[in-house]
C-alpha cells in the first residue's frame, strides 16, 4: 500500500469522529479516540489470523485454493478470494494457444457472447495473468485465473498470485520504524513509534509461546518480571514536564491548547454601526407609532387621528340622512303607506 492510500484510508475513517462545529480541543480528542480503534481493530484481526480458521465449503470444487488462502491471508482477504472461485463455473475456455514460454488462453461467459477475457499463462514460474486486470488493482486473482488454474488442473496456488501485504505474516518482516527527522524532538511520535515496534514483536512472540505450556509459563513470567519493571523505572525517571498534573516545582511552562479567536465571518460591513460607541436597534418597529418591540396589529397606543376620522364619518353620515333631497318629487314609494 503507498503513502497515499494510506492516508486516503485514515482520512476516510477519522472523518466520522469529526465535523465542522467541534472545538480544537475536542478535535483532538476525537483524533486519538479515531486512532485507537483503529489499533483494536488490527489487533483484532491479528488475533482472529493467527488462532481462528474460516469456514470452508464442504461442497466446493476448488477447496485446496481457499484451504492455502484461508491459512495464508487475513480473513477479509480470504472472503474476497472466495467470491472469486465461487463465481469461476460461470467462464469457459474457448481458446488456447501456444506462444514461447506462455499459453494463452481465451475465456468467455456462459451465455454471454459479447464479452471476451484473455489469461496468460508463463511456463516457467507457473505466474497467470488476465486482461481484466483485477490482480494487479485489487491484489487478487479474478474468477478467469482461478477458471484457467482448475483448466491446468494446478493443486496450489502460485506464489506470484498470493501478495504478502494481505498475509496474516506480512508485519514479521518490520522489526523497527524509522522516525524521521523532523519529529525527533516529539516525544509524542516517538512514543508511537516505539509502541508499534514492541507491538509487532510481542505479537510475534506471543504466537510462538502459545503453542507449548512450558513456553507459554516462561513467557508470562517474563512479562510479569518486565512490566514490574518498568513500572518502577518510569515512577523514577518520570519527566514532570510530560506529565497531565500540573507540578508546581518545574519550570517548563505547560502548553494550553485553547479555542481559536473567532472573527467576523465574510459579507458586507456596516460602516455606520461599525464607529465605537454606536449601537444598531435590534428589535421589530411598529408602524403606527414608531416604537420598538411590537407590531402593528399589537399596538397598545391610544388611536387618536384614527379615532377623529371615525367621528367625522359618522358625523357627515348622519348630516346628510336628515337633509331632504331636492331633486325629483318628493312622493312617497308606491307600498309605503
Amino acid at each position: 500500500m503507498s503513502t497515499t492510500q494510506r492516508c486516503e484510508s485514515i482520512n476516510s475513517y477519522i472523518k466520522w469522529f469529526l465535523n465542522c462545529k467541534i472545538p480544537l480541543r475536542d478535535f483532538i480528542r476525537h483524533v486519538d479516540i479515531a486512532q485507537r480503534n483503529i489499533r483494536e481493530s488490527e489487533r483484532h484481526d491479528d488475533f482472529i489470523g493467527y488462532y481462528t480458521e474460516p469456514a470452508y465449503p464442504t461442497d466446493a470444487t476448488l477447496i485446496g485454493y481457499l484451504r492455502q488462502y484461508g491459512a495464508a491471508c487475513t480473513r477479509q482477504v480470504f472472503h474476497m478470494v472466495k467470491l472469486e472461485v465461487d463465481l469461476e463455473s460461470r467462464y469457459n475456455i474457448v481458446g488456447r494457444e501456444a506462444e514461447g514460454t506462455s499459453n494463452i488462453f481465451k475465456l468467455r461467459k456462459f451465455s454471454h457472447q459479447g464479452s471476451e477475457y484473455t489469461v496468460t499463462h508463463s511456463m516457467v514460474d507457473n505466474h497467470l495473468q488476465c486482461s481484466c486486470r483485477q490482480f494487479e488493482s485489487d491484489g487478487i486473482p479474478c474468477r478467469h485465473i482461478f477458471a484457467v488454474m482448475k483448466n491446468l488442473d494446478l493443486q496450489h496456488v502460485p506464489p506470484t498470485l498470493i501478495k504478502r501485504r494481505f498475509t496474516v505474516r506480512a508485519k514479521e518482516g518490520v522489526t523497527d520504524f524509522v522516525v524521521p527527522p523532523s519529529y525527533q524532538d516529539v516525544p509524542q511520535v516517538v512514543e508511537m513509534s516505539r509502541f508499534g515496534t514492541l507491538n509487532i514483536l510481542a505479537t510475534h512472540m506471543n504466537s510462538l509461546a502459545a503453542k507449548l505450556d512450558s513456553s507459554y509459563n516462561i513467557a508470562k513470567d517474563k512479562m510479569r518480571e518486565l512490566i514490574l519493571q518498568f513500572q518502577l523505572a518510569l515512577e523514577e525517571q518520570q519527566d514532570p514536564a510530560s506529565s497531565d498534573i500540573p507540578n508546581e516545582c518545574s519550570s517548563t511552562p505547560r502548553r494550553l491548547v485553547r479555542d481559536p479567536v473567532i472573527v467576523r465571518t465574510k459579507g458586507c460591513r456596516d460602516s455606520d454601526f461599525s464607529k465605537p460607541g454606536v449601537q444598531r436597534q435590534v428589535g421589530n418597529k411598529c408602524g403606527r407609532c414608531g416604537v420598538r418591540g411590537h407590531y402593528r396589529t399589537t399596538c397598545r397606543a391610544p388611536m387618536e387621528q384614527d379615532s377623529q376620522a371615525t367621528t367625522q364619518g359618522y358625523e357627515t353620515a348622519s348630516h346628510t340622512d336628515a337633509t331632504p333631497s331636492t331633486s325629483g318629487n318628493n312622493q312617497p314609494f308606491p307600498g309605503s303607506i
